[in-house]
């Protein structure tokens, strides 16, 4: 905990600030209380003085991991596949998993596809023991309105459990 906070992190496969999952991440985080912080993981970067394919996100956001008791992760599946860049992080994640602890997840997944891409995520998820407390995926067409209540929805119940947890954290 952050301060005697609860912690929350956001993962958003998307930085395209007009897309269904970057609307969605911060509707969510705006409904919980602080601490939070939001990563949104957009194309993937190159350095143009050392080209590289490291992401410079990736590090940063292994440390917010291992500190979050709620972890909220939000992406479209294009092709039914994770994001590159999200995909990479949780490479990274397998590669070096924090400590394991309880932590608390929501998952919204936005494509027309097979969500088959999800598991690479969700493997990544349970090495580090986190409880995934609810998953929702829908359609691209989904009326954003109903998309954004249930994600809400979503994101309360892994606050609320995580706050079950630490009766004493302030909120």
């Amino acid at each position: 905990m952050h301060d005697g906070y609860l912690f929350t992190l956001g993962i958003c496969g998307s930085a395209n600030d007009s897309g269904p999952a970057y609307e969605c991440l911060n509707a969510m985080l705006a409904a919980l209380p602080p601490v939070k912080r939001a990563a949104y993981l957009g194309e993937v970067l190159i350095s143009v003085e050392a080209p590289s394919l490291d992401d410079p996100l990736t590090t940063p956001l292994l440390a917010d991991i291992a500190d979050a008791e709620v972890l909220l992760v939000v992406t479209p599946l294009p092709g039914g596949e994770l994001p590159a860049r999200l995909h990479g992080l949780v490479e990274a994640l397998n590669a070096a998993p924090p400590p394991v602890r309880r932590r608390f997840v929501a998952l919204v997944a936005i494509g027309d596809d097979s969500p088959h891409g999800l598991w690479p995520l969700r493997h990544a998820l349970d090495l580090v023991e986190a409880e995934c407390i609810g998953e929702l995926y829908v359609g691209t067409a989904t009326d954003p309105d109903e998309l954004i209540a249930e994600a809400v929805a979503l994101a309360r119940q892994a606050f609320s459990r995580a706050h079950h947890m630490h009766p004493d954290a302030r909120v």
